[in-house]
């Protein structure tokens, strides 16, 4: 099982039709931001504009 796999098990609580992104991409992005040293969103955020590339073959 990959990591992506494991998030797509989570259920997702938000209003259908009114979400941009999976939850399975947005934890799998806020694993890897907290394992860069993240705190936040805005870490996150950061993380996808400077290495947005080398994630996206997780999501």
């Amino acid at each position: 099982m990959d990591i992506q796999d494991y998030f797509s098990n989570v259920e997702d609580p938000r209003v259908v039709g009114r979400c941009k992104h999976k939850l399975s991409d947005i934890l799998v992005i806020a694993l890897a931001s907290y394992l860069c040293g993240g705190e936040d969103y805005e870490s996150m955020h950061e993380l996808c504009l400077e290495r947005g590339e080398s994630l996206r073959p997780l999501v």
